[in-house]
Order: C-alpha cells, then structure tokens, then sequence
C-alpha cells in the first residue's frame, strides 16, 4: 500500500511538471534553438571570414554586402572551405559566387584544405597571422553561428578578435521549427556538434 502511494505521488509530480510543458512547449523550443545563435555588434575587423554549411549562398552573399559595405579594414574576405564535390572545393565554389557580385579577385583569399569547422578555425589563423590581421568577422549561418564562434574564440585566442556576424537571409526560421523536417535536423544536428565541442573540444 505505501509503495501504490509513492507512485502515485510521484505520477502527481509527473503530471504538474509535464503541464507547463505542455502548455509552453512552442515558447520553450523556440529559445532553445535561439540559444544556438550568436550575434556580436558589428564593428570594423580586419578581414571578413566566410565559412561553409547548408547555407553557404545566403553567407557569401552577407559577407561581400559586409565588404562593400567598408567592415574589412583591409579589405580583403577569407572563403574557407575544403572539398566539396569532384575538383571543387567550397573555397572555390564560394569565389565564383563572390566574382559574380563583383569582389576583385585580388580582394578574396582561400582556405581549402579544411574539413569541419574546427579546421575552418586551424587553417583560417594560419592565414591571418601570415598577413598580420589581428582581427575578423566570422559569418555563417545563424543556426551554426553559436558553435562556429565558440570554435573560432578557441582557435584564435587572445591573438585575435573575433566577430559574429550571421548571416541575415535564411530559409531557416527559428519559430516553430520543430515542425519542419529540415529546420529540425538543422538544429539537433547543431546541438549534437555543440555538446560534442563541450565535451571534446572540438
């Protein structure tokens, strides 16, 4: 009779806890995909730094306005992005997109060799400390940009300043996107990665 008891208390306690939930689901789910954007007041950098996800056309395009706008001091964009398909890599893929809006080609720099954003990070610094930059924007997609800029803060460290611009065109919606398919994968995915960083650091 006493365990019946305590097991229906603890089916009471259930209960009370799961109605707000409930109740609250859509307020509860929309900030948590929220908390995996990151955005800094933007400010001049040195160079502007596009890295690649699901989103890669709508970043290119937010950071060459950010360049023609005058943000890079230098002005100059880093496209950092390894293989992407046969012959191409996202670097390159990005480029062309970048020429076609009118960036200089001696405006862009490449980073080609990487393979997750981590690398984006390892091989982006190396880059920079070459040309004597000791600050940049980061803009990639605003689902990724929580990680991408926790990432990047890592990597660069006190040597250099990093910005988050995300970009401001999306097909993803942060407001109801547990009910669609890809804005769903889109955030688990980026929460998995971010507890993998947590975890693992990388």
């Amino acid at each position: 009779m006493k365990t019946l008891l305590c097991l229906l208390k603890l089916l009471i306690l259930l209960a009370i806890l799961a109605l707000p939930v409930y109740l609250f689901h859509g307020f509860i789910l929309d900030k948590a995909a929220k908390y995996l954007y990151c955005k800094d007041e933007l400010k001049p950098a040195d160079v502007i730094v596009v890295i690649p996800d699901s989103e890669t056309g709508y970043s290119v395009d937010y950071g060459v306005k950010l360049l023609k706008e005058g943000w890079a001091k230098k002005d100059r964009i880093i496209l950092s992005g390894g293989v992407a398909t046969w012959k191409h890599t996202w670097a390159s893929l990005m480029q062309e997109q970048a020429l076609s809006l009118g960036v200089p080609r001696n405006a862009i720099l490449l980073e080609e060799k990487s393979a997750s954003t981590k690398e984006n990070a390892i091989f982006t610094k190396d880059i920079i400390k070459r040309h004597g930059y000791t600050s940049l924007i980061l803009v990639t997609s605003a689902y990724h940009s929580k990680r991408a800029n926790k990432i990047f803060e890592k990597i660069m460290g006190n040597e250099i300043k990093v910005l988050s611009a995300p970009s401001e065109e999306s097909k993803f919606r942060f407001e109801n996107w547990w009910k669609r398919e890809r804005d769903r994968r889109a955030v688990l995915i980026e929460f998995f990665k971010l507890c993998w960083f947590w975890i693992f650091g990388g």
